[in-house]
């Protein structure tokens, strides 16, 4: 057999290396379009879906509840629930994505389904109305809703551009699609993202102007109600009771940062903090640091520290720790603007801010002009923060008055849950009390002192 020259194994060799690649690039290719493929597909079918449920009769006494992106009973909707049930002409049932969670509601005495399950899926189909904190498609399964109506009592105050308002979103860069004919076909998916009728509750006017733009509706449907879930500030219930009493008795500093990019750019916590450092100087002080990281928060927080405790994998509902909180440590999130309510001190530890406005979120407000506290972004910056916080809790008195200002209007810096109730049933749902709900007169509770 005729041996092969160098030149002839060159070629050889060259042809497999071309021929490997480009069997990578067609891959690739058949890869992605695959992907595409079964997007579509699962759209189409989606919105075929969406606009047949529409022709369905719904039911004008059933009210489905969802929150947390049907992870658990809690949150606006919570509240609401525990009063509409009261009501004798509506039936109100909750629907989870976690089983867990469906068991513990049952558990309190609530009807609840898996929102897969059969009876999920018949209750979504034919409830008329729906209450959740989040988005239908992250509470519910938002193609069962066509013709319905549902109420967003959302999930908090703020800064984040989300939804219609954020660039980085399939809803954004439909509305803004260049082409008439990818923007008009992309405009079916976009409306499956709200019921047949959409309202979402607002907390003042200010927030009240971006609304619109941000979840796709009409201004009129935009209602300045407050948040339920913050009515705990001001009332004492058999909940307080479920708050671990170290966090009642103590002195208590939270830290309670946001997401970034869904977990992709959150850094470890060690790196954040030199928890050590900070346990000493809890122990100086006589605090108890706790720390709430948002569910894709990464990092582990050592044992063997005396002062510093992690619960971000515990039970305990963020606005009853926001109660017994004296200071309050974050960065971008929207709880601060709850906890300006209580009139204490926050410091915001904003390590990351030209990284996290690059390439995370885009914001509604100048986030210097609204942030009432200091705003550090080295550890030693923040320990400093927290001293002057501990000695003087008056600090900033008046920038939190003017922010809380922009953020919450009078009517809605007390118990609000009564007054949505009345105003869910009266001109939504369209049923009269047959007990009308007086307008709580409760005052907030006593601010204790930080100091």
């Amino acid at each position: 057999m005729e041996k092969l020259s160098l030149t002839e194994k060159l070629l050889l060799l060259n042809t497999a290396l071309l021929s490997i690649l480009l069997i990578g690039i067609y891959r690739g290719i058949l890869m992605k379009l695959w992907k595409l493929s079964k997007v579509f597909n699962r759209r189409l079918i989606g919105v075929c879906i969406y606009n047949l449920v529409r022709l369905l009769p719904r039911k004008s006494d059933w009210v489905v509840f969802g929150a947390e992106s049907g992870q658990g009973f809690r949150g606006n909707p919570k509240y609401l629930f525990l009063k509409l049930r009261n009501e004798p002409r509506l039936r109100c049932v909750w629907v989870l994505k976690d089983s867990r969670a469906v068991r513990q509601v049952r558990e309190l005495g609530f009807e609840a389904h898996r929102c897969h399950s059969r009876k999920g899926i018949y209750y979504q189909l034919r409830a008329k109305f729906f209450v959740h904190s989040h988005s239908i498609h992250d509470d519910f399964n938002r193609y069962l809703l066509g013709g319905a109506v549902s109420v967003n009592t959302w999930h908090g105050v703020g800064l984040k551009k989300v939804w219609g308002a954020n660039k980085k979103t399939f809803t954004y860069k439909a509305l803004h699609e260049k082409n008439p004919l990818l923007r008009f076909l992309k405009s079916f998916v976009v409306r499956t993202q709200n019921a047949g009728e959409s309202y979402v509750f607002s907390t003042s006017e200010k927030v009240s102007s971006y609304y619109p733009e941000t979840f796709l509706v009409r201004k009129e449907n935009i209602l300045e109600l407050g948040q339920a879930r913050n009515d705990v500030f001001f009332q004492q219930t058999e909940e307080d009771e479920a708050v671990p009493a170290w966090i009642r008795e103590n002195r208590i500093i939270t830290y309670m940062p946001t997401h970034r990019n869904f977990g992709k750019m959150d850094k470890d916590i060690n790196r954040v903090m030199d928890l050590d450092r900070l346990d000493a100087f809890c122990e100086k002080y006589g605090c108890k640091f706790v720390i709430k990281r948002h569910m894709y928060s990464s990092g582990q927080v050592s044992r063997s520290l005396k002062h510093i405790i992690d619960i971000s994998r515990e039970s305990v509902d963020p606005q009853l720790l926001l109660k017994y909180t004296d200071i309050l440590v974050t960065d971008y999130s929207s709880c601060y603007t709850d906890y300006l309510l209580l009139d204490r001190p926050v410091i915001f530890y904003c390590y990351d801010l030209d990284e996290y406005l690059a390439k995370s979120n885009e914001m509604y407000h100048n986030y210097w002009e609204v942030t009432p506290g200091p705003k550090t972004e080295t550890f030693d910056g923040l320990l400093g923060a927290l001293k002057t916080a501990i000695h003087r809790p008056e600090g900033y008195a008046e920038e939190r008055k003017r922010v809380l200002e922009i953020f919450y209007s009078p009517d809605n810096r007390g118990p609000v849950a009564e007054k949505q109730v009345d105003y869910l049933l009266r001109n939504i749902i369209g049923v009269e009390s047959a007990d009308p709900r007086p307008s709580s007169s409760l005052l907030p509770m006593e601010k204790r002192n930080a100091g």
